[in-house]
C-alpha cells in the first residue's frame, strides 16, 4: 500500500493543480502515468509514444477570484466559487432575490421580462438551476442582462468544468452566506476560455501469453478539476487519483506476473468534461472495439467499508455473478451491488458500442467529499486491497 498511497498523494500535490486547465495539471498527470508505464514495463502501441491526443473547448479561471458580500469578503473554495461556465466581468450591483414562481408561472415571467435589470445581481435557489431546461424560453436570455447571477447552495458547494462559458459572470454561494439582510455584491473574474485545448489519452499494454489478440481493457480517468487562480484548487483525491493508483497496482501486478490475454491500460483525459477522452477512443479505436473481451473502469477507490458497485452488473448478469462468487470465495469486500447502464463514467461509450464493461467503485460513508476542494489526501483507502485482489481474480477469470 506504500506505492499506492504515494501515487495518490503525487497525483494530488500542488504540482499537478488538481489535474485540470489551470498551470498545466492535466498535462503534468498524462506524463506522470507515462513514466509509471515505461517503469513498469509496459508497450505503447505507437512505438514508445503512449499518447492519444485529443482536443476540446474548456473554461478556465487563470486568476484569483474575488467576491464579497456588502463589505465582506467571502473565501473561494469555501463560501464562493464560480459556476464552470462563468463569464469574465468586474462590478458590483445590488442584490436582487428571484421569487419561486418566476421559474414556473408564466404571468410571473411576463411581469419579469418588464423589468430593468441593469445594475442587479441576480439570486436564487439552487433547486431551480437544476431544472433550468423547463424555465421559459425568454427568461435565460433577459437574466443575461444583469451585471452577475448567483445560485444558492444548500449543504456545500460543488464545481465542475465546463465547455462553454456564459457572457456574464455566474457563481454559486453557500446558502448562509447571502441573504436578504444583505444590499450588494462586488466581484471580480477572469474566465479564460480555450478552445481546441490539447489533452491527451495515456495507453499502455502488456502482451498476452497465449492470446494476444484477444483483450482486457482497465481505465481510470487521470484529469479532475482544476484550481481557480494560484491558491485554490481541487485536488481530486478520492476523484480520480485513487482510480489512477488502482490502474497502476493491476498493471504492477501483470508486469509481473504476464497475463494470458494482452491487458491494455488507459488513463482518460477529458473525463469531467463530459467523457471527452473516452468518446474519442470510441470513435479512434486503436484496438479494435470488437477485439475486446471485456472493460474494466475504475473511478472512487477512496473508501469501500460498504462494498462495491458494479454499474452494468444488471447489463452483463453472468460476468456479474462471476463477480460476485468470486468476492464471496475470497470473504473481499462486505459486498457487490449491481446497478444498469449510466452514463457516469468512462465506460459508457464503449458499453454502448457494444462493448461489454463494468464500472467499480467503493461505497463508504467515511468520505463524502465529492467535487469540492475537501477530496484530498489522506484517503482512508479503506477495503482497497481486498478490491484489488478481487478485480485481480475477475480479470484472470476472464
Amino acid at each position: 500500500m506504500t506505492e499506492v498511497k504515494q501515487n495518490i498523494d503525487d497525483l494530488c500535490s500542488k504540482k499537478f493543480f488538481g489535474r485540470g486547465y489551470v498551470k498545466n495539471g492535466d498535462q503534468k498527470a498524462a506524463h506522470y502515468i507515462q513514466m509509471k508505464y515505461s517503469s513498469l514495463g509496459l508497450h505503447a502501441f505507437n512505438n514508445d509514444n503512449y499518447f492519444q491526443d485529443f482536443s476540446f473547448n474548456v473554461n478556465s479561471f487563470p486568476q484569483e477570484v474575488s467576491f464579497k458580500v456588502d463589505k465582506n469578503a467571502l473565501e473561494i473554495g469555501k463560501d464562493v466559487l464560480p459556476a464552470p461556465d462563468s463569464g469574465s466581468g468586474k462590478a458590483s450591483g445590488k442584490i436582487h432575490f428571484l421569487k419561486d414562481e418566476l421559474f414556473n408561472d408564466k404571468a410571473a415571467q411576463q411581469e419579469f421580462l418588464k423589468k430593468d435589470l441593469s445594475g442587479l445581481v441576480l439570486v436564487y435557489e439552487q433547486k431551480h438551476e437544476r431544472n433550468r431546461m423547463s424555465w421559459g424560453r425568454l427568461l435565460m436570455p433577459k437574466m443575461m442582462e444583469a451585471v452577475a447571477t448567483v445560485i444558492l447552495f444548500d449543504g456545500k458547494l460543488t464545481f465542475g468544468v465546463a465547455q462553454n462559458q456564459t457572457p456574464q459572470p455566474k457563481f454559486y454561494v453557500l446558502k448562509d452566506k447571502l441573504t436578504r439582510e444583505n444590499q450588494n455584491v462586488s466581484f471580480d473574474i477572469l474566465a479564460l476560455m480555450k478552445p481546441y485545448y490539447q489533452s491527451q489519452n495515456v495507453i499502455g499494454y502488456i502482451k498476452g501469453t497465449e492470446t494476444p489478440d484477444e483483450y482486457l481493457f482497465i481505465t481510470a480517468h487521470y484529469d479532475h478539476l482544476g484550481g481557480i487562480g494560484k491558491k485554490t484548487f481541487f485536488a481530486g483525491a478520492n476523484d480520480n487519483a485513487s482510480g489512477v493508483a488502482m490502474m497502476l497496482a493491476i498493471a504492477k501486478h501483470y508486469s509481473t506476473h504476464p497475463p494470458k490475454k494482452t491487458v491494455v491500460f488507459i488513463g482518460f483525459g477529458g473525463e469531467e468534461a463530459g467523457l471527452v477522452g473516452s468518446k474519442f477512443y470510441v470513435e479512434n479505436p486503436i484496438v479494435p472495439l470488437d477485439k475486446i473481451k471485456f472493460l474494466i473502469n475504475l473511478d472512487l477507490f477512496g473508501t469501500g467499508e460498504d462494498g462495491m458497485m458494479a454499474v452494468n452488473g444488471k447489463v452483463f448478469k453472468e460476468e456479474y455473478q462471476m463477480l460476485d462468487s468470486l468476492n464471496t470465495a475470497g470473504n473481499y469486500l462486505s459486498k457487490i451491488q449491481s446497478r444498469g447502464k449510466a452514463a457516469n463514467s468512462d465506460h459508457y461509450f464503449f458499453s454502448e458500442a457494444g462493448v461489454p464493461s463494468f464500472f467499480f467503485y467503493l461505497m463508504g460513508k467515511s468520505w463524502t467529499h465529492y467535487h469540492d476542494v475537501n477530496d484530498k489526501t489522506p484517503l482512508p483507502l479503506s477495503d482497497f486491497q481486498p478490491a484489488y485482489r478481487l478485480i485481480i481474480d475477475f480479470c484472470d477469470k476472464l
